[in-house]
């Protein structure tokens, strides 16, 4: 399948088979979702903090489910469930042994295309995908567990599980989309964050508050603060591969460090030192945790 990865690790931080796939330019899926990705493996550290990145993401757990670390007293996420974009870092804690996780993570606007919901409900919150779309939240984890164990090749089985998910999703994801909020969204991430709202808003043909309202309603941010956490989010992504701050503030065009140190502690709730001299994976912003 066309933007099919598959790749496999052992490292210290622990080995699993991980699959990813982007949708192509003339797939339904585009601009639906950003990506699918299956994990398949075991994690050296339990604890995983995720940072808001501007987007929503569904989970589907196959094996012993995931726990919120944040507060030990919830019980479990249930076995197929979405994320709302989040405002707030999170800790979520893997179980003890092997793991199998697929995540759907969708486009600004995406996941509205297929809860047909307001995404405010759903802001810094976690649900049962079965209250919204019902039986076909089940469908969904019964095709990625057959999926997932059709061969005794874990990469054969990573990539089965992905296609089984493009598979639920196609008649699913009609595109009843707003194009209004589709172009912002593009337009905000494709300056990093570092945009005037103003500007943009001068180009829609629409009052400001309708903009904002449409925008929060499909997104579950307001166009402020995504643009926010998007900028905040690229700033995690360049000091993952970079680690010099000052650089960076310059490059996402902050007004000075301390401008960048505030998004931080409201989005990381660290600073930016902080964040550099954690323990990261390979590919992500994520954080292990011990």
């Amino acid at each position: 399948m066309q933007g099919l990865r598959v790749e496999s690790q052992d490292s210290p931080l622990g080995r699993w088979t991980m699959a990813r796939w982007t949708p192509p330019a003339d797939s339904v899926l585009h601009e639906i979702v950003e990506r699918i990705w299956y994990f398949d493996g075991q994690l050296t550290h339990a604890k995983e903090r995720v940072f808001p990145d501007g987007t929503a993401e569904l989970i589907v757990m196959l094996d012993e489910r995931h726990r919120d670390g944040d507060d030990p007293a919830l019980a479990a996420f249930p076995a197929v469930c979405i994320n709302g974009c989040r405002t707030q870092p999170s800790v979520v804690v893997s179980p003890r042994g092997r793991c199998r996780v697929l995540g759907i993570r969708f486009a600004p606007a995406g996941a509205c295309a297929l809860l047909r919901s307001n995404m405010q409900h759903l802001l810094d919150v976690t649900v049962d995908v079965r209250d919204v779309i019902g039986r076909a939240a089940d469908e969904l984890g019964e095709r990625c567990a057959t999926a997932a164990q059709i061969s005794l090749n874990e990469r054969r089985n990573a990539a089965s599980a992905v296609f089984a998910a493009v598979d639920w999703l196609v008649p699913l994801a009609r595109r009843d989309r707003d194009d209004l909020v589709q172009w912002t969204s593009t337009k905000i991430r494709e300056a990093r964050g570092a945009v005037s709202l103003d500007r943009l808003g001068a180009q829609l043909g629409v009052s400001r508050h309708e903009f904002a309202r449409r925008f929060r309603d499909r997104t579950g941010l307001t166009p402020k603060r995504f643009a926010r956490i998007v900028r905040f989010y690229n700033a995690l992504s360049l000091l993952h591969r970079s680690e010099k701050i000052a650089a960076v503030a310059v490059e996402l065009a902050y007004y000075d460090q301390a401008h960048m140190y505030r998004d931080f502690a409201e989005f990381a709730h660290l600073t930016p030192g902080e964040f550099v001299s954690a323990t990261r994976y390979p590919e992500s912003p994520s954080l292990a945790e011990p």
